[in-house]
């Protein structure tokens, strides 16, 4: 079997079985701080077989009554993942690595473009066999929350310019 086959097959295999083991909440060490953690609406937009790169959203909810610190981001799924935030300054966009995120108690914090993300590389699965993938969040008091990232398929989409005044320079 070639190797596409053999990692959508596992891939495939770890999503139907990731409800059973990830799903629900788990009781470990930890006791009832996996109850404290809250992650919604977790998506990656789908990208061609060909792509090294990507990013995740989601949301985050600390119902608990103590802060709670990101650590580490993982997957099976990717080689690297990381946390990143989108910063502008003086009209210039770019990335910056954050090593730890905090969350108060009740807070909720928005992964989305534009802001916060994961910075998803070096995928070990083909984009065409999967829907979703496990991230597993790593927290400073030894918590870790797992979660089932959706890839998302686009809709059809205009394509944009890449500078935003292109349009000035369309010859009528």
């Amino acid at each position: 079997m070639n190797r596409e086959i053999v990692l959508g097959l596992l891939f495939s295999w770890v999503q139907v079985f990731s409800g059973w083991s990830f799903g629900a909440p788990h009781e470990n060490d930890y006791g009832s701080k996996m109850s404290e953690i809250k992650v919604t609406n977790a998506w990656t937009p789908a990208l061609p077989p060909t792509a090294e790169v990507s990013a995740g959203y989601f949301t985050i909810i600390n119902k608990g009554t103590e802060k709670l610190t990101i650590v580490n981001v993982a997957s099976p799924a990717y080689g690297d993942v990381e946390i990143h935030e989108t910063i502008v300054d003086r009209e210039i966009t770019r990335m910056s690595r954050l090593s730890e995120i905090d969350i108060n108690p009740k807070e909720k914090i928005l992964f989305a473009p534009g802001g916060k993300h994961l910075m998803l590389s070096d995928p070990h699965f083909p984009y065409k066999n999967l829907s979703g993938f496990i991230v597993t969040l790593t927290f400073s008091n030894g918590v870790k929350h797992h979660f089932s990232m959706d890839i998302k398929q686009r809709k059809n989409e205009p394509a944009r310019p890449v500078n935003p005044h292109a349009e000035h320079f369309i010859n009528n």
